[in-house]
């Protein structure tokens, strides 16, 4: 059973004084807090049930038009929450080098295609293609310090460009094939020929991929002044530019390699059980294939919380990365099971 909210919650009462310089006037200002406010204590989020809700508003389409066309700047409201989170939680944050930043992506399912910028995004979990936004967004860690910081919404390339509306237009005897396979292969004969249209380049260059949007969250959270030395991301952000740009910013990183990946054999030096060098002679050595080869007598027991690990670590050469640390982590003592293979920049 669903409250009617007749006021604003008490916790938001006591923090949204804060803002309220950043709205024109006192119904804005009362929108934003009513809406904060059905985030909370309501477990239907949209617009409309928290319109619904608000006894206080005779027009129900107030909250709706409060965001689209009200004269106020999410930018500013969210500068300033991250400067007011940084305020509040100054006496118990971590120090800068044991701080950081979370970057990923996740998808928004909807029913109807009405939403704005709403597409078929691929579900990794389930192999699945449902109707969904899909935010790239960062999040700041500090001990028990969490709080998000900010978004930028994905979007696929054929849906910014407008792909198959100028396939259609420049090559009106061509059908569009349903598999991505051969629609990729489809791509790379036609889209010379449509980067000639103005309109359609222009289209391209508004395209941003996952890992662009990693890299402008990443300037965003330290143009805000967040401190933090590391960054946490998947296997899905372990890219060559997004590497580089850590480089470039001073961050220490940690990701989840892929166990399909391969590294240079060359770069380290494995013994077995007997302390004697396993020839790893030949082309480079995937993870998965190299783990078997570990010796059990390799693996430390590491204690994280109430949780027992069981790793073993090495430097090793990555093609694209260099020289990185990798941590290969069983749950169960028996090295039975799946495990992870963390790496990081950190070779000490």
């Amino acid at each position: 059973m669903q409250l009617p909210i007749v006021a604003p919650a008490p916790l938001v009462t006591a923090h949204a004084g804060a803002f309220r310089d950043l709205f024109e006037n006192r119904c804005q200002f009362r929108h934003f807090q009513n809406y904060l406010t059905g985030l909370m204590v309501l477990s239907n989020k949209n617009f409309a049930n928290i319109s619904r809700c608000v006894l206080a508003s005779a027009d129900k389409t107030n909250l709706s038009r409060f965001f689209s066309e009200a004269p106020w700047f999410q930018a500013q409201v969210n500068d300033r929450r991250l400067h007011y989170l940084l305020q509040q939680t100054k006496a118990v944050r971590l120090v800068k080098d044991q701080s950081a930043l979370v970057l990923d992506d996740t998808l928004c399912e909807h029913v109807g295609s009405l939403f704005a910028y709403i597409d078929q995004h691929y579900q990794h979990g389930d192999h699945t293609y449902p109707l969904a936004h899909n935010p790239v967004t960062s999040h700041y860690v500090s001990g028990p310090v969490r709080f998000p910081v900010d978004l930028r919404l994905y979007r696929r390339y054929e849906a910014v460009t407008r792909w198959e509306e100028f396939v259609h237009q420049h090559f009106p005897d061509r059908e569009i094939p349903k598999t991505k396979k051969e629609r990729t292969r489809l791509h790379k004969e036609v889209d010379p020929r449509l980067l000639q249209d103005p309109t359609f380049q222009t289209l391209h260059h508004q395209f941003h991929t996952k890992i662009e949007l990693a890299i402008e969250l990443l300037d965003a959270a330290i143009g805000h002044k967040l401190p933090f030395s590391i960054v946490l991301f998947d296997s899905w952000y372990l890219a060559e530019d997004f590497i580089a740009h850590l480089r470039r910013r001073k961050k220490d990183w940690i990701s989840i390699l892929k166990k399909n990946r391969n590294w240079e054999t060359n770069s380290f030096v494995l013994k077995d059980a007997q302390g004697k060098r396993v020839p790893l002679d030949g082309p480079p050595l995937s993870v998965e294939d190299l783990v078997p080869l570990i010796p059990a007598t390799a693996y430390r027991p590491l204690q994280v919380g109430d949780q027992i690990y069981w790793t073993f670590t090495l430097a090793v050469r990555l093609p694209g990365l260099g020289k990185v640390r990798l941590v290969i982590s069983f749950e169960k003592a028996d090295l039975t099971g799946t495990y992870a293979v963390l790496v990081s920049n950190r070779i000490d």
